[in-house]
């Protein structure tokens, strides 16, 4: 395929989207957050004694419970903030991709990296990521793809 090249820009809302739905992909903070909800429950309706399940005030489920709900949001807010201390990720980035691998431009740096780097890829809603470590990956708007675009980039991940 003839190379190609495609302009982005991720927003705020779009990456704080992206990191909620990651994080409640997985199982564990799904559990979570139930026994959260569940741990809180319990202790409100103890509260208006709807049910008699506590002797003494039960401080240490009300902090587990709230600890659960909230630790994916903490999580959130700190990669958020990470986001936003990089002005690197807040401008337009310019993806170029060739049968090599994708090259990456940014309003400070390029990077290049050949699709034997790019160790795996997932879609969240509109985006692709194209990731190059387990946790850093460029994401890629494939509303800006073609079909053919988007399988050719597809078929090269994960090739050594």
């Amino acid at each position: 395929m003839e190379d190609f090249t495609i302009k982005t820009r991720l927003t705020i809302k779009e990456y704080t989207r992206v990191m909620y739905v990651g994080l409640y992909k997985k199982p564990i903070f799904i559990f979570a957050t139930l026994l959260g909800l569940y741990l809180l429950t319990i202790v409100l309706l103890d509260y208006l004694k709807v049910i008699d399940y506590y002797t003494d005030m039960p401080i240490y489920d009300i902090v587990i419970g709230i600890f659960l709900l909230l630790a994916p949001s903490v999580i959130v807010l700190i990669s958020i903030r990470q986001f936003t201390s990089n002005p690197s990720f807040q401008n337009e980035m310019t993806y170029t991709f060739s049968d090599r691998g994708v090259a990456v431009k940014g309003l400070t740096f390029n990077s290049d990296f050949l699709w034997s780097h790019i160790i795996k890829q997932k879609e969240f809603g509109k985006f692709l990521i194209l990731y190059h470590s387990k946790k850093f990956g460029n994401f890629i708007d494939m509303t800006t793809l073609t079909e053919d675009q988007l399988e050719f980039i597809k078929s090269r991940v994960g090739k050594k």
